[in-house]
Formats: structure tokens, C-alpha cells, sequence
């Protein structure tokens, strides 16, 4: 897909601070592409060759699973990457489909973003600068668990097969479905470096993905931070008492509520459409990963491999972070929406003049309308993370009593 030129800049350089970290992962997998950036064919090739790539070992794995059908063992530890893989590429496709939406999204974001900045004091500048960096330490965190989660898969694999070889134990069988034979592991090394490629390429989507999405998110509790700072800090518009302002000042002050009470719409209709982008996505998750969960709990509790231990805490930890991700910043912009009408009750509304209270009385009306995204009939909040959560440890139990 193409962004267009006149919001994205050249190559690298985004005038938006949240937009520049978050697309320059998406960029570099193949999706996110502007008009001047080199090699642009070559880069759509490499985006669908992943996204190709991906579908094809995914289908492997789910033959896979077929093949193993009825050794709950195999199949939890099946399960885990299966599950994680076909949401991202059901979140790709996606992506394709309604890129005009997402571009819409991101252009958005850039001109709202811009608009703050324009008119920003040095306070607000601050809380997009909090912001900007709250985003990168996000990055970072996340991007280190899945790292350290997909490069100890791969070098426990390795460890696995000269182990095998020396100690002559059963040989570790990686992509059966590949090589079904009784001498696939004469075909070791093959097999292990299609494996480390398909490794690598999902832990590229997979961080970029869901950055970029709670980047949008990010970008929605920013400005409502932001608003809530103006409503807030009305009077440092003008004189200390407001019987003191001359038209012109009254008419600035008139002006400054108006732009408070449109920005408020844009970012109401602005989460709305991304929650509509969003809600699949997570309502599948919502489905998916307390399966996901309880089949990682399960693995852990059955191996007698303390490494093998040590990859499942790190496989839960990462997939409890995407789900946290999601939820977490969903609650930050339904907790900040709600301060909205506090936000004005703090100023000095009860000095205002009539034609001023009437367009606060309307942003106050406003306002009181929650702000709570939904995956179709699932709150996103921090109680649904912690009932899913709840369920995944409960769909655990369950299965641990029927296999004793």
C-alpha cells in the first residue's frame, strides 16, 4: 500500500514524532510505503514474500496439529505458535482490505497531532514529549520479550537435535509435515533454517504490528491529555477576572472553548473508527488467546526441561503483554475522556459570563457520554484482561485434572 506524499515526508522522516517510531517497523517488513521511497517495487515483493510466507507455515502447522491429534502434549505445544500466528495473519489481511481506513487513520493522527503542536505552550509540549517517550520504552520492553522469546525457541532447537544426537535420545522432529519421513532429520539443517527464517519474520510483524496499533491508541490518550490541560487552564488566556476582558478577549476565550469542544467530537468519532479497525482483532483474541494461555500453562507443567520452562514464561509474558496492551491503553482513554467535565469544573466556570456557560454547559453535556471502546460486545477494559486472564488459568486446571 502507498501513503501519500503530501503527510509523509522523505524516507525516515516523519515530522510526527509518534508516527516516525511507529511506521519505521511496518516500513522496513514491506506494508507502509510512500512515492519516494527507493526500491519501492523491490519492498511491496518483500512485504507480500512474508506475508506468503507466513500463510504457508501456517498451514503446515495446522496439518501438524492434525498429525498429532489426541497427544495433548504435542498439541499444546502446537498450539501456542499456531494460534499466534494465524491472528497476525488474519490482522494482515485485514490491514489490506481496509488499508484506506488505516491510511486514514494514520493521516489523522499526523494532522491532529500537528494541530497541538502549532498551538501548544511549553506544558503541553511536554505531555506529547512524555508521550513520545512512554511509546519508546514500550517499544523496547516489548520488542526485548519476544526477542528473547523466538531466539531461545530457536537455539533450544538447536541444543535439542546434537543433544539427541549424542546421548542418542529420540531425535527432535521440527515441520513433520515437511519431511515425513523416517530420515527427515538427515534433513536438519534445511529444515532448521526455514524454521529460523519463518522465527524471524513473525517477530518482525508481530512487535510492528502491535506497536503501531497502540500507538494510535497513544495518540488518542495524548490528545485527550492535552484537553483535558486547556479546559483546565482556561484563565491563562486572559485577565484574572473575567468581568475584566474586553470583547476581544471574550471573543478569544469564546473561541478557545469552541476549538475545545471540536476537538472533542474529532476524538470521540476519531475512536470510534479505530475502534471499529480494532474490534475484530481483539474479539478474537478475546477468544483465542485464553486457549492460547492455558496450552502454554499446560507445557510448562508437563516438562521436565527447565530451559523448555523458561521459553513458556517468556511465550506467557509476551502474549499477556499484547492482550495487556490493548486493554490497558482502551481503559487510559476511557479514564481520560471522564475527566473531561472535571477538567472544566476546575476552572473558573462560575466567573464566567453567560455566552461563555452556555458553550461550557454544552461541553459538559458532551462529555458525559462514556468513551469505552468494545470488541463488538466485549468491554475493553482492565477487567476483561483480568476475567481473561481468570479464564485461561480455570481452561488450565480443567485440562491438567483430565489428562491425571
Amino acid at each position: 500500500m502507498e501513503l501519500k506524499e503530501e503527510w509523509i515526508q522523505e524516507d525516515e522522516t516523519f515530522e510526527n514524532p509518534l508516527l516516525q517510531w511507529m511506521l519505521t517497523g511496518l516500513k522496513f517488513y514491506g506494508i507502509v510505503l510512500n512515492k519516494s521511497q527507493r526500491w519501492k517495487t523491490l519492498n511491496q515483493v518483500r512485504g507480500v514474500w512474508f506475508t506468503a510466507s507466513l500463510l504457508a507455515f501456517n498451514v503446515t502447522q495446522y496439518v501438524d496439529l492434525y498429525q498429532v491429534w489426541g497427544n495433548v502434549g504435542a498439541m499444546t505445544a502446537n498450539a501456542s505458535t499456531t494460534l499466534l500466528f494465524s491472528t497476525t495473519i488474519i490482522r494482515l489481511f485485514h490491514f489490506y482490505w481496509n488499508r484506506t481506513r488505516f491510511n486514514d487513520a494514520i493521516r489523522q493522527a499526523d494532522e491532529g497531532t500537528q494541530q497541538i503542536l502549532q498551538k501548544a505552550n511549553t506544558d503541553q509540549r511536554l505531555i506529547l514529549a512524555d508521550n513520545v517517550k512512554y511509546i519508546k520504552r514500550l517499544t523496547a520492553v516489548f520488542w526485548i520479550c519476544a526477542l528473547v522469546t523466538a531466539n531461545s525457541m530457536c537455539v533450544y532447537s538447536l541444543i535439542q537435535y546434537f543433544g539427541a544426537q549424542s546421548k542418542e535420545l529420540a531425535k527432535v522432529t521440527i515441520l513433520r509435515s515437511w519431511y515425513p519421513a523416517e530420515n527427515a532429520m538427515e534433513h536438519f539443517a534445511a529444515i532448521y533454517c526455514i524454521q529460523l527464517y519463518i522465527m524471524y519474520v513473525g517477530q518482525l510483524i508481530v512487535p510492528c504490528w502491535h506497536v503501531f496499533m497502540v500507538s494510535l491508541m497513544v495518540y488518542v490518550r495524548m490528545a485527550l491529555m492535552v484537553l483535558n490541560y486547556k479546559l483546565e487552564h482556561l484563565r491563562g488566556t486572559g485577565a484574572k477576572q473575567w468581568k475584566d476582558l474586553d470583547e476581544k478577549g471574550l471573543l478569544s476565550l469564546q473561541d478557545t472553548i469552541v476549538e475545545c469542544i471540536q476537538m472533542q467530537h474529532g476524538l470521540y468519532e476519531y475512536t470510534r473508527e479505530l475502534e471499529s479497525l480494532l474490534r475484530g482483532a481483539v474479539f478474537m483474541d478475546f477468544v483465542v488467546f485464553s486457549v492460547l494461555l492455558c496450552a502454554l500453562l499446560f507445557e510448562a507443567s508437563v516438562t521436565s526441561s527447565t530451559v523448555q520452562v523458561f521459553i513458556d514464561i517468556c511465550y506467557i509474558t509476551t502474549m499477556t503483554a499484547i492482550l495487556f496492551l490493548y486493554y490497558w491503553h482502551a481503559n487510559e482513554i476511557h479514564h481520560q475522556a471522564n475527566l473531561l467535565s472535571g477538567s472544566v469544573f476546575r476552572s473558573d466556570w462560575y466567573n464566567y459570563p453567560r455566552s461563555v456557560s452556555r458553550h461550557l454547559l454544552t461541553f459538559i453535556c458532551y462529555s458525559n457520554k462514556p468513551l469505552t471502546m468494545k470488541a463488538f460486545i466485549v468491554p475493553m477494559s482492565l477487567d476483561t484482561f483480568i476475567a481473561i486472564l481468570r479464564a485461561s488459568y480455570s481452561y488450565f486446571t480443567i485440562l491438567k485434572q483430565a489428562t491425571n
